[in-house]
């Protein structure tokens, strides 16, 4: 049977703060084998393009610039796209209508990065509502222009956000090699990249209009 500590959940439900809120329950074990299966895919996707040569050169270098290029269009164009939903509709029709599937993606695509960050063995659709969750309370008063210019008013929190993931060039291994070795992953750890998740998952809920709440600079659960 599991233990108590495995059935703590890290920072859920939203209570009467936030309205978004995120947890992820703390693993009591974690599986050697799938922890290994996503090393690999981490050290095939980078360390062979290393010794192609020129391929090399073309992955590292131009790959990242294609990468950014094609976020920072969708950064920029969803919002677009949701404002004029938004302008079409009005905020409470767009909310009540398109809210639940802006909810889907979001909640899927967090449960991806728990997954990939070694925080849960679950695959992200058996994530979702168990072992990774995501709260929203939809709302707020805003028209389709605060829609539209929403990248601009995230901007920094998407620097800030970008200059902790350099940290994850260290969290990931040692995640990876405590989850293979020792079937666990460190606590110290895992509050600090659930909390870096938690703080993604609010700015991307104002990011889709979900909220008009402005996201705080936290990781934390009270704010």
């Amino acid at each position: 049977m599991a233990s108590e500590e495995s059935k703590v959940a890290v920072g859920y439900p939203a209570g009467p703060g936030y309205p978004i809120a995120f947890s992820v329950v703390y693993p009591e074990w974690l599986s050697r084998w799938k922890g290994a299966q996503r090393a690999a895919g981490a050290v095939i996707t980078w360390a062979v393009p290393w010794g192609l040569g020129y391929v090399s050169a073309a992955f590292y270098v131009w790959l990242p610039v294609i990468i950014g290029s094609l976020i920072a269009f969708g950064v920029i164009c969803v919002p677009i796209f949701l404002a004029l939903r938004v302008r079409a509709k009005g905020l409470p029709r767009f909310q009540a209508e398109d809210g639940p599937a802006l909810e889907r993606y979001a909640e899927y695509a967090i449960a991806s990065a728990s997954y990939a960050l070694f925080l849960t063995d679950d695959s992200p659709r058996q994530a979702i509502g168990e072992s990774v969750r995501l709260e929203v309370r939809r709302g707020g008063s805003f028209g389709w222009r605060r829609a539209a210019i929403t990248p601009l008013l995230l901007l920094p929190h998407i620097l800030l956000l970008a200059v902790f993931a350099f940290a994850f060039m260290l969290i990931v291994p040692v995640s990876a090699v405590a989850a293979i070795v020792f079937r666990r992953y460190p606590r110290w750890l895992f509050g600090f990249t659930v909390g870096y998740l938690r703080w993604i998952a609010r700015a991307l809920g104002y990011w889709i209009s979900l909220t008009d709440r402005y996201p705080p600079f936290s990781f934390g659960e009270q704010v």
